[in-house]
This record gives structure tokens, sequence and C-alpha cells, in this order.
């Protein structure tokens, strides 16, 4: 529990920086933009040019990648780790294109400290490429499969490389002041895109390792990225008065937000759907169905009242099962806790006193996505206090913390050891926590150790929590 609040509010404090970057390099490049168009209409050197219009295109790239930034964060996509990679792109991006901007000098005429903030952009527009390129590998790997080992691996691999380019950069802005024999990186370009394009050569063949796992179109995308900036560098090196490596690169993420950010989306919305199924129909187990029916008959010999009731109680919790197919917004606790209720009963019909349920639930004035909890108590009955023979108690309870809203189910089952679940509980779990993520920005977390039961934590964020459908 401890560590999903530290990731809720470290993600918290990242949105919070990036609102605040961006406001900041929107407010930095509107003004540098005013400056150059000011400039231009003075007047400038025929030889200037062309250089004077690429860093107005710059500027006016820096403001495009600082407010899609906004539109990126405000839309929820941070909540994947995808789209968190794609969002410091779109900041290393703003950023090295305002240095780049800055490091020609245009429009700084009257500012003080002038010289300072022309060398700080000549060091951001040549330090950004290498940790933008970084991101760019591990972003890559992030859409392929998420898997925690390649995004390690590629990471440290373009990271390393990465970092000789990076500590070049950092050697060289000392040397440029050496009075004797000053080095810079800017009559030395070739230097330069000899150490981008040693991890530029590896992030492309990241593309071609995991290219059965692209479709042809993303492929090509995220391969052009990368050959779409080389080729510029190698423009900007050979020219010289010309500057169109981040546009170039501003432009690809401009496209890749286009196509394959919103593909991703649907994609995860449509895995939500099936997710919707799949609780369902692990819901609407064939034997618990056998069960409850068979027990609804033996009633009907015994006892014609107790059988109506068990028959309504049924009734009542399949079709709640079948509801929650068509929504897709949050529901209030109280209506997950009244269908949590009407499967207890059922289970109580078949096990009578081995089942034992408690509900402390002070705190019901929020809203989760739907058979949220359902599916965690039929775990905690199912696998947990049912396969004892004196059976168990399940503990169902709510509270709240300043940030979040907190449900925890408990039983008192036989446990069980967390890296060797079975499939069954698994596919259910997975789908809680895929679903928590992606309608809420929820967060599970599972304690179990064999033989001392189970308890599972679903933290809602209050920002969401209390958001109605």
């Amino acid at each position: 529990m401890r560590k999903e609040r530290e990731h809720d509010s470290a993600r918290s404090y990242q949105r919070l920086f990036i609102y605040l970057s961006s406001s900041s390099a929107l407010f930095i490049s509107l003004f540098l933009l005013f400056r150059v168009f000011e400039e231009i209409s003075r007047g400038i050197a025929p030889d200037r040019v062309l250089s004077v219009v690429c860093i107005a295109a710059e500027l006016l790239f820096a403001v495009l990648a600082a407010s899609t930034s906004f539109s990126v964060v405000r839309g929820g996509t941070m909540r994947w780790q995808f789209g968190r990679y794609f969002i410091w792109m779109l900041f290393i991006t703003t950023l090295g294109l305002i240095g780049d901007a800055v490091s020609w000098g245009v429009g700084l005429d009257g500012i003080r400290g002038a010289r300072v903030i022309q060398a700080a952009g000549t060091f951001l527009s040549y330090a950004c490429s290498f940790p933008l390129l970084t991101i760019y590998s591990v972003y890559l790997i992030s859409y392929i499969d998420e898997d925690e080992k390649d995004l390690r691996y590629y990471g440290t691999l373009v990271g390393g490389l990465c970092l000789d380019g990076l500590l070049l950069v950092i050697i060289a802005q000392f040397l440029s002041y050496d009075p004797v024999a000053p080095w810079s990186l800017r009559d030395h370009q070739w230097v330069y895109f000899f150490f981008l394009a040693v991890p530029m050569t590896v992030t492309c063949a990241v593309i071609l390792i995991f290219r059965k796992k692209l479709s042809n179109r993303n492929a090509l995308r995220f391969l052009s990225y990368a050959l779409l900036v080389a080729a510029t560098v190698v423009i900007d090196t050979i020219v010289g008065d010309v500057t169109l490596a981040y546009i170039a690169a501003a432009y690809s993420l401009f496209q890749i937000y286009i196509s394959v950010q919103f593909e991703y989306e649907r994609t995860q919305e449509d895995e939500l759907a099936q997710q919707r199924i799949a609780i369902m129909l692990s819901q609407i187990h064939p034997h618990f169905l056998y069960n409850v029916l068979t027990s609804i008959r033996a009633l009907c010999r015994t006892a014609p009242h107790k059988a109506e009731q068990a028959l309504t109680e049924f009734t009542i919790y399949l079709r709640g099962n079948l509801d929650s197919l068509q929504t897709r917004e949050c529901i209030p606790f109280m209506q997950e806790l009244e269908h949590i209720k009407h499967y207890v009963d059922l289970e109580k019909m078949r096990f009578g006193d081995d089942l034992r349920v408690v509900f402390a639930t002070p705190v019901t004035h929020f809203y989760l996505p739907p058979l949220t909890v359902e599916p965690l108590v039929e775990n905690a009955i199912r696998h947990g206090v049912m396969q004892r023979r004196s059976g168990g108690c399940v503990a169902i309870s709510t509270a709240q913390s300043s940030t979040h809203y907190i449900i925890s189910v408990a039983d008192d089952g036989v446990g069980f050891d967390t890296d060797t679940i079975s499939s069954s509980r698994r596919i259910g779990l997975s789908n809680v926590r895929g679903r928590l993520a992606s309608i809420c920005g929820g967060r599970m977390e599972i304690s179990s150790a064999p033989g001392e039961g189970t308890t599972v934590t679903v933290l809602i964020p209050k920002e969401r929590g209390e958001i109605a459908p």
C-alpha cells in the first residue's frame, strides 16, 4: 500500500512538473518568437535569412510541442507507462527547440546576460538529443510489450551509448572557453554526429529485432523517426546555416501522437471491453450456476419462500453482471456493495455457517469501475476460505486517506504464494488491476502467504473517485 501511495504521489508530481515546465516553455517560446519577428521587421542580412527562418520555425514547433504536452496530460495518457515516456520526449524536444533557437543569438539584443543565455542554449541544443534518443528507445520497447527486462536491457544499452555523447557535450562546453585553444562542437559537427549515429543505429536495430510484433505501418513510423532525425543532422552538419534536427524530431512526434498514440489508446479501450466480458464470464462460472440452481431446486421442496428469495437474489446478481458490460464509466461504491451482498447471499445459501462475511464500510461516497471488488470477494471465497474444511471469514472494509479511497478484502483462508499464482486467479486479478489503472488511475496491492490468508487492497485516487459519471 505504501508503494502504491508513493507511486501515485510521484505521478502527481510528474504531472505538476509537466504543467509548470510546459507553461514556462510556452511563455519563453512566444517571447522569443516575438523578438525574432521584431528583428525580421527591422531587416536582416541576406546571408542570415535562412537561419532566421529556421529559428522562427523552431520556436513555432516549440509552441506546438508545449501545447501538445498539455493535451496529452489532460487526456489521461500518463496513466500508461507508454504515455509517460511520450510526455518526456515532448518535454525534451521542447527544450532542444528553444535551446537551439537561443544558441544563434537572434532576438537576444538588449537582454541582460545575453551571452550566458546563448551559451546555455548551445549546451541544451547539443545535450538534449542524447536523453531524447534514450527515452525514445525505451518508449519503443514499452509500446511493443512493456517487458521490464527488455526495458532495462535496451534502456541501459542505448543510455550507456548516449551517456558518452552527453559527456562529450559537457567537456566541449568547458573547452570552448579555453583562451589558448578553444574547441567547440559547432566547429566539429561530424564528431557530434558520430556519437549520435551509434545509439541511433542500435535503436533502428531494436525496431528490426521486434519487427514481428509491429504492424508494417507502425514499424515504418518508428523507423522513419530515427532516420529522419539522422538525415536532418547530416544536413545541419553539411550546410551549417540551418537547424532542422529538432524540427524533424518534433514533427515525427506529432505524427506518432496522431497515429500510434491514438491507436494505442483505442487498443487499450478494446482490451478493457474484452476484460469486461472475461470478468462477466468468470463471475457466471458453470459450476457456480449449477450449484446455485441445485440449491434453489432443493429449497423449492423444503422452503418455497426461501427458494423464491434465492431466485430473486440470483436474478439481481445476473442482471448486475450483464449491466457491467454496458457500463464504461465508474459507478457508486454503494451499487458495487449491493452487488457483492447479492453474491455473498447466494454463496452463504450453499455453504451455510462455514462462510462468514463481515462488512465494515464507513466510507461509501466515492466511485469505482464496475465489478472491481466483487471478483476479489469471489476469489477470497472460492480460492481462500472455502479451501479449508472449517471454512473461514472474509472481511470487506473501506477507509480513506488524504489522497485515496481504500478498499480492503481480507480472508483467513489458505493463502498462496504470489510468485506461483494459479492461472484462474491470475486472470481475475489481472483484469481488475488493468481496469483500475485504465478507468480511474487506481492501483491494487496483494499480500498473501501459504497458510496465512490473503489481503487485497484497492486504492482509488480521490481526484478520480469523486467524479460522478
